[in-house]
């Protein structure tokens, strides 16, 4: 394959993988990775909504139990014992008040830890504590109650009022776990937790895990970790919340899920490029096979074929060059005889023209010589013969010369059997000389045909000769007749050598001979003077059997001249 065919073949299958990628590769690809990073937004969402509704749930149940503790401050607060007791003066407090808010304190000490009575001036009035506590029900004998965890405790100050008029503070501490159940931020999402900062202070009451500060980005980093967060904030108490969850679990399912997508979507890609390639290779072997054999037809070689294979298509394209190559080898074929028969007939006019000078240079010494007395019958006799001898040819190679110049011969009714027996007259001591054997059997009456007795004289001579030489000794040459309707076929057969099949697809070629001293004329000439009698000339030969050279003519009278036609194709049989 030249270098053109083959760029243009890689060009064709790379055009063809490139509509395959282009056309459904890449856009398989772009909808997988926006159904993969829709999936991944899909699952964020569904974090943050989940997230949303626990800050919510959060919240709400973080209010509610507000209340409850709102109460219960309320209740240290607004009773008379606490008024009374900052409103009194120097540092002793009334017995009966003294263990009333004892055992307030007592009630409330799970939720409330630690509270404190003060006056206008910030002096402390009274206070319970977790310690004072322990300490009062050792000297009782007492076990102490479990309080609160203090690491998580909310420090209100609530006014203590007489009337209208403000007397003191009540300054508590609430344990966080009052007003926050430790599950309360998990009822949705898995993994979730919980950061409180106190608003009045800044100080970090519940740090959320593995953070210092609460964050205040949606998504930040914790512990190596993709965090979600969601905000929400208290006006009473007041705090800030922050509910933070790892987005792994949400997001990894979604992000697996992905990651077989796109090792999905490569195995379907390699294996449809694979596909492409083969089926490509399959789909373009008949045009490279096309693009061979038209390199081939354009160096000159005319007997490419192409196998009919692939897609109807390319089926028919193949059938095409097909019918293309023949037709073109036939018609080069033509004009290659045609050219060549013009070129053997330039020949013959000239070589008929030398010969028909030498012959009437002899003829005219012939006929000089006859005018005088001969000195016997035997001589007068060669005489006269050599001299019908030299008239015959002169007049065959007239004939010859008619047919070579003008490619028809002016035809008129004569008996066929006439020019075969002269013809053999001439050919006889040929084959006698073999030895051989020369048998004309023609029939008692008369062939009649249009034509020209000279040139087809001519004509069976050279089959004749041919015949000749290729006799063995004690071979025969037999000239018979095989009659139809409307023609006659004269047969020359022989006994001879035959003819090899190689040279027998060459014996149409002017100046090819299988014999040294041949000059590859005798058959171009005898197929160009059968033509020109409208006729059809055929061989066939076995190879140490013989040869068969049949020549057709129409019979009849009264038929108008057949032209000659150099680019009939002759019939031959093979």
């Amino acid at each position: 394959m030249t270098r053109r065919g083959k760029d243009r073949n890689v060009g064709l299958r790379a055009q063809i993988l490139f509509i395959v990628l282009g056309g459904a590769i890449v856009p398989l690809g772009l909808v997988g990775l926006w159904l993969t990073s829709s999936g991944v937004r899909s699952s964020e969402a569904l974090l943050r909504s989940h997230l949303e509704e626990s800050a919510d749930r959060f919240v709400a149940a973080a209010a509610s139990r507000w209340e409850y503790r709102r109460a219960d401050l309320a209740l240290i607060a607004e009773n008379e014992a606490s008024v009374r007791t900052v409103m009194g003066g120097g540092d002793s407090v009334k017995a009966e008040d003294r263990a009333f808010l004892d055992r307030l304190a007592m009630d409330l000490s799970r939720t409330i830890p630690m509270m404190m009575l003060r006056d206008l001036h910030g002096r402390t009035k009274w206070s319970s504590t977790p310690a004072s506590r322990a300490a009062e029900a050792k000297a009782r004998g007492a076990s102490s109650l479990p309080d609160a965890n203090r690491a998580s405790i909310i420090r209100i100050e609530t006014p203590i009022a007489d009337g209208a008029r403000r007397v003191g503070t009540a300054v508590t501490d609430l344990a966080l776990s009052s007003l926050i159940p430790a599950d309360s931020a998990r009822p949705l999402v898995p993994g979730a937790r919980v950061g409180i900062r106190d608003r009045a202070n800044g100080t970090i009451v519940l740090p959320l895990s593995g953070a210092e500060e609460l964050p205040r980005e949606e998504i930040v980093t914790i512990t190596g970790e993709r965090w979600m967060t969601s905000h929400r904030s208290l006006v009473q108490p007041p705090l800030d919340v922050v509910i933070a969850a790892p987005m792994a679990p949400y997001v990894a399912p979604f992000t697996r899920a992905a990651r077989a997508g796109v090792a999905a979507l490569l195995a379907v890609a390699a294996l449809a490029i694979m596909l492409t390639l083969t089926l490509t290779t399959r789909a373009i072997r008949p045009l490279e096979e096309l693009a061979r054999a038209s390199d081939a037809v354009s160096a000159g070689k005319l007997d490419q074929q192409v196998i009919i294979a692939g897609p109807s298509e390319m089926r028919h394209v193949g059938a095409a060059f097909n019918l293309m190559t023949e037709h073109l080898r036939t018609t080069l074929d033509a004009l290659s005889r045609r050219n060549a028969l013009a070129a053997v007939g330039e020949f013959a006019t000239s070589l008929s023209h030398d010969v028909r000078n030498a012959l009437t240079s002899i003829k005219v010494d012939l006929d000089r010589l006859a005018m005088r007395e001969a000195p016997d019958q035997v001589a007068a006799g060669l005489i006269n013969r050599a001299v019908n001898s030299v008239a015959r040819l002169e007049m065959s190679v007239a004939g010859a010369l008619r047919v070579a110049r003008h490619g028809h011969a002016p035809l008129t009714d004569i008996d066929l059997r006439a020019p075969i027996r002269a013809a053999a007259d001439t050919v006889r001591g040929s084959v006698s000389a073999v030895p051989g054997t020369l048998v004309v059997d023609l029939p008692p009456d008369a062939i009649t045909v249009r034509g020209d007795a000279a040139a087809l004289e001519q004509l069976f001579a050279n089959l004749m000769f041919n015949a000749a030489q290729a006799l063995k000794p004690g071979g025969t040459v037999v000239v018979g007749t095989e009659p139809l309707e409307e023609s006659i076929t004269i047969v020359v057969s022989d006994t001879g050598v035959g003819i090899a099949a190689a040279d027998m697809a060459r014996l149409d070629t002017p100046f090819f001979s299988s014999k040294a001293s041949g000059t590859g004329l005798g058959l171009p000439i005898a197929r160009q003077i059968v033509a020109a009698h409208g006729g059809e000339l055929s061989i066939e030969s076995d190879v140490g059997r013989g040869t068969r050279v049949r020549v057709r003519f129409p019979i009849g009278t009264n038929r108008s001249p057949v032209l000659y036609d150099a680019t009939r194709e002759p019939a031959v049989v093979r």
